[in-house]
């Protein structure tokens, strides 16, 4: 048996193969097919592997190669924003739009983050709802500008509108504070407390204590949570209006921390030190000074 049937075999078995417009199959790991020596292209969403002939991944609909992301080591031909745009483009939920052809138009009901591609950027699963016959169907087509149109868009909150977070300082007892390295801009690749976005319907404290453990692996009652204070000054976040809400906890001596979701790395640190530290993400420096006065005094403490 050949190489080219051996490999085949095997990507059948994994169904990983990819079929070319000539009707030859060809195993993932061929960049042109074995047949007629056509290209393909690996889909930068899903990672599976189309014949040129296709504009749009035959699995997800997605239209960005991975090409177009470059290798992380020689540097990303795409900026996190451009790759973004790519991705969702305009659409925001209970906006409608249209895929360019007859029976098209839908409504987004959700946008969800989904799976990284290549292990690196996200992509976002997209819920909708087409017009023509009312199904629903939940898949990550990217946004292609040349072929994608709005067609109706709902009232912006603008850039001046607020957004609200809630960030935490959780403390062992050597005073040593958790810190996330961030993985997405702004401020990629600094340290900065775990928190996040407050989801619908979620008041801060307990979006603190899901923050916390999606971020870190570390469990925290919320009603146990001591609020530190609400931080808003202009300019906090490079992306427009944020107000967080920032709490403390203590957590037991031993406690095991693992990155995950958008922290890249987890990393105690004195928190002497982390006062010290004039690279912290946001206005997070602020929040652990304040965190640092409320630790010291009796009443406050928790």
């Amino acid at each position: 048996m050949s190489t080219y049937e051996t490999d085949l075999a095997a990507a059948k078995r994994s169904r990983t193969a990819w079929g070319c417009g000539c009707g030859a199959d060809n195993p993932a790991s061929y960049d042109a097919c074995h047949d007629c020596g056509r290209p393909s292209w690996t889909c930068a969403a899903c990672g599976i592997v189309n014949p040129s002939a296709r504009s749009n991944c035959n699995e997800c609909d997605n239209a960005m190669p991975a090409e177009l992301l470059g290798d992380h080591e020689e540097g990303f031909e795409m900026t996190y924003e451009e790759w973004i745009a790519t991705q969702i483009g305009p659409r925001v939920v209970g906006g409608r739009y249209n895929h360019g052809h007859a029976g098209s138009t839908y409504e987004v009901l959700a946008i969800e983050r989904g799976p990284r591609p290549l292990g690196t950027w996200p992509v976002w699963d997209i819920t909708v709802r087409y017009d023509e016959d009312g199904r629903e169907r939940t898949h990550c087509t990217g946004w292609d500008a040349r072929r994608d149109t709005v067609v109706t868009q709902p009232p912006a909150g603008g850039e001046d509108a607020w957004r609200y977070t809630a960030d935490v300082v959780a403390v062992d007892p050597r005073g040593r504070v958790l810190l996330i390295e961030r993985r997405w801009e702004p401020f990629a690749g600094r340290l900065a407390l775990p928190g996040g976005h407050l989801d619908e319907g979620e008041d801060s404290r307990a979006a603190a204590a899901r923050e916390l453990v999606e971020e870190t692996g570390v469990q925290a009652d919320a009603p146990d949570l001591v609020l530190i204070g609400t931080f808003n000054a202009p300019g906090r976040d490079p992306r427009g209006p944020y107000s967080t809400d920032a709490y403390l906890t203590r957590v037991p001596s031993g406690t095991v921390a693992v990155a995950d979701d958008d922290a890249a790395n987890v990393r105690w640190v004195d928190l002497s030190k982390a006062l010290e530290d004039d690279a912290l993400a946001f206005d997070h420096a602020d929040i652990l000074r304040a965190a640092g006065r409320l630790l010291t005094d009796k009443e406050g403490s928790c």
